[in-house]
């Protein structure tokens, strides 16, 4: 792409050469389009979030100090900026030593010995052991290794992880914690911990204490999104100042730390995906920000999809409204997500005015079967491209539509009525066509219960895609799209059943987009020929 800048003061000059090459490469066209829109943005921050147990149970063979200098090694020389690390295997097994919480496998339970799912926690045990006699400090460990190799450093608290509650009874399992059996009275039906207890909120408060005290190098986040559930059902409205005085002692306790050396440390906050389930489990999300009470508000959605529409913007002017200068990040589960995938859900989220990127559960439904620690190749590509804008640019993209985690179906019930279904979209495809560099769109839609004499017609952004670039193979709709594109941000696509061949209703099961791209430029077809090769 020549720059018009460029174009005034050099084009003359590569004229001549440029001539002669025509016949191999095709005729120079004069492009008027800039760059300005992969410009990199101010100084943000790539936040990835690591659960701390892989480093524990995934290891083999004799147990050595450098396996929990992984966590950080693994990062350096990616986009990752800061790491963090969870404070605790679940909420109350602490990897620190705690005067609060318990210890890592601070009990064995028969459960580790006679049930095959549980055979790793014979290993955290183990090694909890060994860091108890040996004294070792396996967060302290983390942190001074994160500072050594250039990378910010931060504790995260999952405020009321309930991953003990699943399989068998928590009695015998093995992630209960301590406070957990001898408080089963302050729990929710026996569940999850009640917050409306004081001495409940007395106990997280007393972790998050001993946390910035020892561990805050860069800040504390506390995760409110494993799991969300803090109050009985429905009574989270009324009692969201219970939460909010919480979060003020935290941000009282950073102040005060950061008082001592003169440092801004910064509180980062995980809560649910959308406002209304904020204010549901009691977050009082306007309130925090109002208050300037946190620097990072995560959305993340309680369920396991990688999702593509969280609903950012509506934060983004709730910060507005508020004045509150706090950065809003959508971070959705890494559950069933392709490298493509992540791409098109980032570039979703930039779009819409993220400025930071987050990384959750990254490693979880990507290290199946789990034998390696922690990326593969494909994955050390994805912490480059996911850092920004600018290295998303260009990148292959798969976006589905609103609400597909892992999808919602529309059945095509009636011939007279129009099914719209929306996608959104974070990459400009009118620019990349002007710019010549767009290789090619193609709109899929996935049908089940379909009869293959069905006939439909398809509209993008109520313009009816050329039933001849149409490609049908198993049940999947497949449209190269040329001169309709999809447009920057929110699209439409309706789709009519013009005949039905049968007493079977069709049903939309899916619908993406995906892009590829080349930097180099791409010919129009008329152009395009056997001299558009590589001239080497």
């Amino acid at each position: 792409m020549l720059l018009s800048t460029l174009r005034q003061t050099t084009a003359f000059l590569w004229y001549g050469t440029f001539l002669c090459l025509t016949t191999i490469w095709g005729p120079v066209k004069t492009l008027q389009a800039d760059d300005s829109d992969v410009r990199q943005a101010p100084p943000s921050r790539f936040f990835y979030n690591d659960d701390g147990d892989r480093a524990v149970f995934l290891a083999r063979g004799p147990f050595h100090i450098r396996q929990f200098h992984h966590s950080v090694d693994v990062l350096v020389g990616t986009g990752v900026t800061t790491l963090v690390y969870c404070a605790n295997f679940g909420s109350d097994q602490a990897y620190y030593p705690s005067r609060v919480a318990s210890s890592l496998g601070w009990r064995e339970v028969e459960n580790t010995r006679r049930n095959p799912r549980y055979t790793y926690f014979n290993r955290v045990r183990e090694v909890g052991e060994l860091l108890r006699k040996q004294k070792i400090d396996l967060l302290g460990t983390v942190m001074r290794r994160a500072e050594e190799q250039g990378l910010e450093f931060v504790p995260s608290l999952r405020m009321n992880d309930t991953h003990f509650l699943n399989k068998v009874p928590p009695e015998e399992h093995p992630l209960t914690g301590e406070f957990w059996l001898n408080n089963r009275d302050l729990t929710i039906d026996g569940g999850a911990l009640d917050f409306s207890h004081e001495k409940v909120r007395d106990y997280r408060n007393a972790q998050i204490a001993e946390l910035i005290t020892g561990y805050a190098t860069d800040g504390i986040e506390l995760d409110f999104s494993r799991q969300p559930t803090l109050f009985a059902p429905g009574s989270g409205r009324d009692k969201q100042n219970l939460i909010t005085d919480m979060v003020e002692q935290c941000r009282w306790q950073l102040d005060q730390k950061n008082k001592q050396d003169g440092k801004r440390r910064f509180l980062i906050v995980r809560v649910p995906h959308t406002l209304e389930l904020c204010q549901y489990y009691g977050f009082d999300i306007g309130g925090w920000m109002m208050a300037n009470l946190v620097d990072y508000v995560v959305l993340a959605s309680p369920d396991r999809y990688f999702q593509f529409d969280i609903p950012l913007t509506s934060f983004l002017e709730l910060a507005t409204r508020t004045h509150s200068k706090c950065r809003l990040i959508a971070s959705p589960d890494s559950y069933a997500a392709t490298p493509s995938m992540y791409r098109a859900g980032t570039a979703n989220y930039y779009t819409m005015g993220q400025q930071d990127t987050y990384l959750f559960n990254f490693f979880t439904a990507r290290s199946e079967p789990r034998e390696y620690y922690p990326f593969q190749d494909e994955d050390y590509a994805l912490l480059r491209d996911l850092k920004s804008p600018v290295t998303l640019w260009s990148r292959p993209k798969h976006f589905l539509s609103d609400g597909w985690f892992p999808g919602k179906s529309v059945t095509l019930e009636d011939a007279a009525q129009q099914y719209e279904i929306h996608l959104y979209v974070g990459d400009d495809l009118i620019r990349y066509q002007q710019d010549h560099t767009l290789k090619q769109a193609h709109l899929q839609i996935a049908f089940t219960q379909r009869h293959p004499d069905d006939e439909f017609e398809v509209s993008l952004n109520g313009q009816v895609l050329p039933h001849e670039q149409a490609d049908f193979q198993e049940n999947v709709y497949r449209f190269k799209l040329r001169e309709i594109l999809p447009k920057l941000g929110h699209n439409t696509i309706s789709i009519r059943v013009m005949r039905f061949a049968s007493q079977a209703r069709p049903i939309v099961s899916r619908v993406e987009l995906l892009t590829e791209y080349d930097i180099r430029g791409i010919l129009p077809d008329s152009e395009a020929g056997p001299h558009n090769s590589d001239p080497g």
